[in-house]
């Protein structure tokens, strides 16, 4: 495959969507297709984001048969971690956070502040709220249980 099969940007393009296209386009001539792939959805979400809508279902589209012509499943396993171990060594455990999937909405009552409650397994968010997913940062945090 070659980077003819990346979208090319367009003129009426939103500048960060532009940008995203010529970084899909540079990441791919250096080799590495997931970030290519991944700068195509990003592209996609630029269009969105600049309201054009239609131009986000093509850049959508086109991550997708981009994701299908290389054979990469649906979800991206993440990448292995540099090996800089000497020869025989035990591999580093790797870091586990504590995350939550959330439905999230902004608050009627503060601006810019959210609101957010767990979802239980198998339940959606409500149509006025979005699905997310809580990460805290300390690998060591249990996001049910709050300092004060």
């Amino acid at each position: 495959m070659n980077t003819h099969a990346l979208p090319e940007a367009k003129p009426e393009d939103a500048d960060d969507v532009r940008w995203a296209l010529e970084t899909a386009h540079a990441v791919w001539t250096q080799g590495d297709k997931r970030a290519a792939l991944s700068w195509v959805r990003r592209a996609a979400e630029a269009a969105a984001e600049a309201s054009a809508d239609l131009r986000a279902v093509e850049l959508a589209k086109a991550a997708a048969e981009l994701r299908g012509v290389l054979e990469i499943p649906r979800t991206l396993p993440p990448p292995a971690p540099p090996s800089n171990e000497p020869a025989g060594a035990e591999p580093q455990a790797r870091v586990r956070h504590h995350a939550v999937r959330v439905a999230v909405m902004l608050s009627p009552d503060h601006d810019g502040a959210f609101l957010a409650w767990p979802l239980k397994t198998g339940e959606a968010a409500p149509s006025n709220a979005h699905e997310a997913l809580f990460v805290a940062l300390d690998p060591e945090a249990d996001l049910f249980v709050f300092k004060l």
